[in-house]
This record gives C-alpha cells, sequence and structure tokens, in this order.
C-alpha cells in the first residue's frame, strides 16, 4: 500500500511555527517515500507565492521556511492554493512555486479522501 499524506498549511506570517511545522512534516515524510501533496488555505496560501518565504524571519523551532519549502519543490512535491484564497492575496499563477495550482473546495476534498490528513 503506498502511504500518501495531505497537509493543509494554513499559517505564514501570522504563525510561523504552525508553518514551519508543517513544511518540516512534509519534507520528512517527502523524504521517507511518502507521496505529500501540501494544500494552502487562508495566510498559508502566501507560502507558495514566489519570494514570500524569505520574508518570514521569526521563525525559530524547525529550519528555515524558504529551506523547507526549496527541500520540497526540489522533491517535485505537489503545492495547491485555495482559489478564494488565492483571490485574497493577489496570487495568480504566474506567481507560485513550481508544482503548485490554484484549486477549490472539491479538489481538498477529493484529495482528503484519498488521503491521512494533518492540518497546520
Amino acid at each position: 500500500m503506498d502511504k500518501k499524506l495531505l497537509i493543509i498549511a494554513t499559517h505564514s506570517f501570522d504563525a510561523p511555527e504552525r508553518a514551519g511545522a508543517a513544511l518540516a512534516i512534509a519534507s520528512t515524510a517527502a523524504a521517507s517515500g511518502v507521496d505529500v501533496i501540501v494544500f494552502t488555505i487562508n495566510e498559508g496560501a502566501l507560502l507558495v507565492k514566489k519570494g514570500f518565504a524569505e520574508t518570514i524571519k521569526e521563525q525559530k523551532a524547525f529550519p528555515p521556511i524558504k529551506d523547507l519549502l526549496a527541500t520540497l519543490v526540489e522533491m517535485e512535491q505537489k503545492f495547491y492554493v485555495c482559489t478564494p484564497c488565492a483571490k485574497q492575496f493577489d496570487i495568480g499563477p504566474e506567481d507560485l512555486l513550481p508544482n503548485t495550482e490554484i484549486a477549490g473546495a472539491q479538489t481538498l476534498v477529493d484529495l482528503a479522501m484519498d488521503r491521512e490528513v494533518m492540518t497546520f
């Protein structure tokens, strides 16, 4: 049985430790061979915006968010950003990290039905 994990990241600048935890667990799972998808909503949507991770300086408990994201991108992990959240933060397709798509609630529901889910 293939291992599949969906991480729902709901924070970025507003709770950098939670964002760091979500991405640290995602990268650890991916390095262990787990098929990981990170779905970003609310303030977490900013995590998949090019250049945003470099602005988060306060997070200390985990490796830097920019490094965690770079690792996940390098491992070609899949990211989604929720459609209304992308609109709220003025994030368009050209603003996204590699391997990231804008997707709606139905995509999130479909992914959650097929995977273990962790929310941060």
